[in-house]
């Protein structure tokens, strides 16, 4: 893998260059825009680790707050979670933690440049992350447009989570992407082992070990070992995982608001927001973006099914190995479940699109992941006077001049574009020439 990935580094160093540049960059404007609210609870909470080691899993952000050196100032409204979930313990896996920990000890400094610092880390996971997606997709990258896609949509979903956002996802791709890799090297007791490390950096992961138990389940064994780092504390530490238990299920212990606009619950109870006991009324057009997706799912699905005659045929591990694309393809029908669904979680089963070997269900992958974005939104507007009671506000006032920030991004965006397209053109045009010098030289032509 190493050597794939050193190998890869130097094919598309021009590109990563002007990556790292635009992600380098991205990182003191987005400052400007948006308030990183998990990036500095994490700070926070990294830390802390230092003082309570795992301790911290059982203290809300008040707690740690009023406890911390006051010199950290960490009093500031942005270290914290919203109001209506300022009751919740530290809520994100063990690896997680234990990232943030080890960068903040790298470069102590709170309130000082250690937010970019954690920013900067993240870029250069993101473009690792690119480097591992050129990995597994090989030439098709140049060759179909889904691959084409797709590596467009992380890079623009990696450069906000990373540089715009300071969020986990890039850590726990760049771990998913590595057991991938190793899956395809052969090596499956480390792609076990790996794929258990990003499970315990964002839960959403775990949608690829079934797919990896089936081909090596003895393998298995690897991805239980990686997670004795969550158990160990668990268990013998008296770590409480109440919050994270309850945000992966996202009851209404971990908070009242429903924020996902694919959410059908809304249909039968729509929350009365600020209102003790919650009160509840119907609300039929929260039903739209489910009929929206299961028309989509009826018209598309046979090409995920295997033929009829074949499966009969074959033995039943054959049998499964056939499932795997309609496995893969209904996975993101998972985001009809949650009431917590933030906008890039819709794009947190995208890479599920490198493991179809066949390009038309890959392309069609794409598409549905395109249609439960449309849904998400087009839900939002379904719901709108839920959403607009709270849970839009409350996302908005993370950007810092609300609405307006939207068309900054938009311009920061086309300007990145721009800037790519032109050192593209740029590139190429050097390129173009030199290869002309080349076979001038060959022909025994003098080049003046």
């Amino acid at each position: 893998m190493l050597s794939a990935i050193s190998l890869k580094i130097y094919e598309l160093r021009k590109y990563l260059v002007l990556s790292l540049l635009v992600s380098t960059i991205a990182i003191p404007l987005s400052t400007l825009f948006i308030i990183q609210r998990d990036r500095n609870r994490n700070e926070m909470y990294g830390e802390a680790f230092w003082i309570y080691g795992f301790g911290v899993y059982n203290k809300t952000d008040n707690d740690l707050i009023r406890e911390l050196p006051d010199e950290w100032d960490f009093e500031n409204a942005t270290y914290k979670l919203p109001e209506y979930l300022g009751n919740v313990t530290y809520e994100y896996p063990v690896f997680g933690l234990i990232f943030f920990a080890i960068a903040t000890y790298l470069y102590p400094g709170v309130q000082g440049y250690q937010g970019l610092w954690l920013n900067f880390i993240l870029v250069l996971v993101f473009n690792l992350n690119l480097v591992l997606i050129s990995i597994l997709l090989g030439n098709k990258v140049k060759e179909h447009m889904w691959a084409k896609m797709f590596f467009v949509g992380y890079f623009m979903y990696g450069l906000f989570m990373s540089a715009a956002g300071g969020k986990l996802e890039p850590i726990a791709d760049c771990l998913l992407f590595m057991a991938l890799v190793l899956r395809k090297e052969g090596q499956m007791g480390k792609a076990m082992f790996t794929l258990g490390l990003s499970v315990q950096t964002k839960i959403y992961s775990v949608v690829v070990f079934p797919l990896l138990f089936v081909e090596a389940p003895a393998s298995a064994v690897w991805f239980f070992v990686s997670t004795l780092l969550t158990i160990v504390p668990f268990a013998f530490l008296g770590v409480n995982f109440d919050s994270l238990v309850a945000h992966f299920l996202n009851t209404t212990s971990y908070s009242s608001y429903i924020v996902n606009g694919l959410y059908p619950g809304l249909f039968l109870a729509t929350p009365v927001l600020d209102t003790s006991p919650t009160q509840y009324y119907m609300w039929p057009p929260a039903l739209i973006p489910l009929i929206i997706y299961a028309s989509f799912m009826l018209y598309t699905i046979p090409l995920y099914l295997p033929d009829r005659k074949t499966f009969l045929a074959a033995g039943w591990r054959q049998r499964i190995d056939l499932l795997k694309p309609l496995y893969i393809y209904m996975t993101p029908g998972v985001l009809f479940v949650f009431r917590w669904v933030m906008p890039w979680y819709l794009f947190w089963l995208a890479p599920l699109v490198v493991l179809f070997e066949d390009d038309r269900q890959a392309a069609g992958y794409m598409k549905e992941v395109t249609i439960v974005g449309f849904a998400y939104t087009f839900g939002v507007f379904c719901n709108y006077p839920y959403f607009i009671s709270g849970p839009l506000p409350d996302f908005i006032n993370e950007f810092i001049f609300g609405y307006q920030t939207l068309f900054a991004l938009v311009a920061i965006l086309l300007v990145t574009t721009l800037g790519y397209l032109i050192w593209r053109w740029e590139s190429e045009k050097r390129e173009r020439r030199a290869r002309l010098i080349r076979e001038a030289e060959v022909r025994g032509e003098l080049v003046i």
